[in-house]
């Protein structure tokens, strides 16, 4: 079972050219603890930077690739400007401390339209990658973009709640077309936004710690834009007739 899933860990292509000899290996000589760490290093690596010996996995990336990938480095900024100020000026409730105008419309402003961006991307991605993402993929991008409009729509707490699991469901399709790291990374990054709401209204707005939990949403989608303008994989079958 331990050998099954240490092979699993590694990317399609890799398994496909060295999964049953792998195998083999792991259960003629069992391997121990240091080198189950290893393995899975191993296979954080093949994933981070696939490759196979002599054939590199082939991409098609074209201007849309690049428009998306430009899409989500920008939202990403513009969510972490928005983060990062209100995580660091956002006072207690009740405190009686305000805090400049000027820095909060910015804020505001950065936030709606990182937002507006994010949710043209999440579009575009199920349009793009349809084939990719799957019917349950393309299912979570667009309720991720539902989740989207409902903050702007000002309703916070159906907002969050969906937030999370609609990314999940993204993510199980969104797997085929970026490193299932930086998946991991995007799912946890909107339960922590979660988190930073709900923990700020449970200790009724004096613990503003909580909203550093927002940091991780920008960044994240500074990742997703990054590995967006690699473009799709090659079809299987074009490997296997190349």
């Amino acid at each position: 079972m331990i050998a099954a899933w240490l092979v699993r860990l590694y990317p399609a292509t890799w398994r496909e050219r060295y999964a049953a000899e792998f195998s083999d290996l792991l259960r003629q000589r069992p391997p121990s603890r240091r080198d189950q760490l290893d393995i899975v290093r191993g296979a954080f690596d093949a994933r981070l930077h696939p490759a196979l010996a002599g054939e590199a996995p082939r991409r098609h990336a074209t201007g849309t690739d690049r428009l998306l990938a430009l899409g989500g480095v920008t939202a990403g900024a513009l969510m972490t400007v928005w983060a990062l100020i209100i995580a660091v000026a956002q006072p207690r409730w009740g405190s009686g401390s305000q805090v400049d105008d000027d820095l909060m419309a910015a804020s505001y402003g950065a936030g709606f339209l990182g937002t507006l961006i994010a949710m043209a991307v999440l579009v575009g991605i199920a349009a793009r990658h349809a084939e990719e993402l799957g019917t349950l993929g393309t299912v979570g991008a667009l309720l991720t973009t539902i989740s989207f409009l409902l903050m702007l729509g000002q309703a916070g707490v159906l907002a969050m709640l969906l937030l999370p699991l609609a990314t999940l469901v993204f993510g199980s399709g969104l797997v085929r077309i970026i490193p299932w790291p930086i998946v991991v990374v995007m799912v946890g990054s909107a339960a922590a936004m979660t988190a930073a709401m709900f923990g700020l209204v449970a200790s009724e707005g004096q613990l503003t710690l909580w909203l550093s939990l927002g940091l991780a949403c920008g960044p994240s989608w500074v990742l997703l834009g990054i590995f967006l303008r690699r473009g799709p994989r090659a079809r299987t079958v074009a490997l296997v007739g190349a």
